[in-house]
């Protein structure tokens, strides 16, 4: 477990195209919310939830955890914001930082040690999953991002993510193919795959 990794769960959004709070829906009978906090917890000590919508119902979601809230009262500006709320509260000393989504329901534990073994055998890359389209890299968190890129995560103020960072060090970029990375919940059709799929695995 890394003392110097630095875990953010971005969590703020109000999930509009989906109807309701991504956060709480239900796998295994654990809302997302908490199941993506207690993976980030096998990796680190240091995991930090960026909460904007319902803030306080988030908070007490994973009050069995120890983890760090941070609110970003303008969190419907996107998710840039959140990025570089959350950046800006973590320790000095930290060495990267991973960034992680709610929703992404099809990720393991053993896919973000993945993230996390590559990042510990080079230090200096950001790392990201990826799936290629058309013979390109398409990127998605998780992502590592090196103590290099801080200042410029922490000015992120518009748009949906950490793409223009990742674009200016495209040069230190390391690729993890992850497919299940791409797998989120924005829309009720997206809500019914993952309620299929647990039917589907209860079956089995």
């Amino acid at each position: 477990m890394s003392e110097k990794l630095a875990i953010i769960i971005l969590a703020a959004g109000n999930s509009s195209r989906l109807g309701q709070a991504k956060q709480f829906v239900t796998l295994n009978g654990e809302s997302l919310l908490l199941r993506q906090c207690k993976m980030a917890k096998k990796l680190s000590k240091n995991v930090s939830c960026v909460f904007g919508y319902q803030a306080q119902n988030m908070i007490d979601e994973v009050a069995e955890l120890s983890v760090k809230t941070i609110i970003n009262d303008d969190w419907q500006s996107g998710l840039s914001s959140s990025i570089a709320k959350g950046v800006s509260a973590i320790d000095d000393d930290t060495d990267a930082v991973m960034l992680i989504l709610v929703d992404q329901w099809q990720l393991s534990a053993q896919h973000y040690q993945d993230i996390y073994q590559h990042w510990q055998d080079n230090p200096q890359n950001i790392i990201s999953a990826a799936q290629s389209i058309k013979g390109l890299n398409v990127t998605s968190p998780p992502v590592i991002f090196p103590a290099y890129c801080f200042s410029q995560l922490k000015e992120l103020n518009q748009g949906s993510g950490a793409k223009p960072v990742i674009k200016k060090h495209q040069n230190q970029l390391l690729c993890l193919l992850m497919p299940a990375a791409f797998v989120d919940l924005d829309t009720p059709e997206q809500l019914q795959i993952l309620k299929n799929y647990q039917l589907s695995q209860q079956k089995n």
